[in-house]
């Protein structure tokens, strides 16, 4: 067998078992094996692997509240996903790998107060899902992501005090989980996702003033009516938040 498929194999065994470790909540192991599989990758000049082990990395320490540790190996994927995309500008799995990295990226800096800098990564986030929603409009992966990440740049923008923009936001998250519950109505994760997005329109749209009651109203008049077609109680929308994360 040639060096490098020897390589790859334990390239591959490792990437394996740091998955497995991270499951098993062995944080600690699974960053040893990651830095492993790191060298592993690079000797192997595996750049979508090196892009994989450092998103997984920053995932870890993101989950520890490392945040800076989690923001300089997102920033390090970044690059790596940006090298991937050069190569291969028209792959929909890098571009989906770029977009989830830049999402994260914004909820990081969104936890670390850095919020104008956290705009700019999820700006970038939904110009990628954007241009995929666009060549896959049927791919329940990018709608749900793109759901996810222009949900949490409403929220940023809500904190920010940019209602308008903010809404308009909200509007388009509405939009997007109405149809992926239009395949799959039983979705508890779009259930939630969708009640969520509406309450926060309807709040969005008061901030606004009284020339935005009516309007509110029918958002929230849709989110009781929502609620009662499923049985959406606010405790219910929170653990089925939480189950979908």
């Amino acid at each position: 067998m040639s060096r490098s498929k020897v390589r790859n194999l334990l390239l591959l065994k490792q990437i394996h078992s740091a998955v497995t470790q991270i499951k098993k909540g062995k944080l600690d192991k699974a960053l040893e094996t990651l830095n492993k599989a790191e060298d592993s990758a690079r000797k192997a000049k595996a750049t979508d692997a090196v892009y994989y082990i450092l998103f997984m990395r920053g995932g870890i320490y993101y989950t520890e509240s490392k945040y800076d540790e989690a923001l300089e190996t997102y920033e390090k994927a970044i690059d790596a996903g940006s090298e991937l995309l050069k190569a291969n500008p028209e792959n929909l799995d890098y571009q989906h790998y770029m977009g989830t990295t830049l999402s994260n990226t914004g909820n990081l800096l969104k936890s670390k107060g850095e919020k104008p800098q956290a705009v700019e990564y999820y700006t970038r986030a939904r110009e990628i899902y954007i241009y995929l929603l666009a060549k896959d409009p049927e791919n329940a992966v990018f709608r749900s992501a793109a759901g996810e990440n222009l949900n949490n740049y409403a929220v940023l923008l809500t904190d920010l005090g940019s209602f308008e923009e903010a809404c308009e936001i909200l509007s388009q998250v509405i939009e997007l989980y109405e149809k992926l519950l239009e395949k799959k109505p039983d979705n508890p994760g779009y259930q939630a996702e969708l009640a969520v997005a509406l309450s926060q329109l309807g709040n969005c749209l008061i901030q606004q003033g009284p020339e935005k009651s009516d309007t509110a109203k029918q958002s929230l008049e849709k989110l009781w009516s929502f609620r009662k077609t499923f049985s959406l109680s606010s405790q219910k929308i929170k653990i089925l938040k939480k189950q979908s994360l």
